[in-house]
């Protein structure tokens, strides 16, 4: 999990980011390079900067699917790397949101902190 909070360069020219700088509509890509989806939001729990994992809107579902943190095997500027492959990505059921913090949208093109806001839904 240590390199989730590295921030460096991959071979792709990539940066590293930390879970907090998760690019909004970012592509969530399998472990065998093929695209499973697009980041919706980040679960959570940043007062005790835990992270649980990331909403993403399936493509083959339709609908929204937690990947787990122990899934992800990488967050970068452009994209989420699951350490999972696709027919694993494809058996995550839909997320139900019952209590969750969540992080704010701010801009068209970043995930911005802007202080998380209790939800009851």
């Amino acid at each position: 999990m240590d390199d989730l909070y590295s921030e460096h360069s991959d071979t792709t020219g990539e940066q590293q980011v930390s879970w907090l700088d998760v690019p909004a509509h970012a592509p969530v890509i399998a472990s065998d390079g093929t695209e499973v989806g697009h980041v919706l939001e980040v679960a959570a729990l940043a007062s005790e900067d835990i992270f649980h994992g990331i909403v993403f809107a399936h493509s083959a579902h339709g609908h929204p699917c937690l990947a787990p943190a122990s899934d992800i095997a990488r967050i970068t500027d452009r994209a989420v790397y699951l350490s999972v492959d696709t027919a694993a990505a494809g058996a995550y059921g839909e997320f139900q949101q019952l209590h969750v913090s969540r992080l704010g949208l701010r801009g068209i093109s970043r995930w911005k902190h802007l202080g998380w806001k209790e939800s009851s839904e």
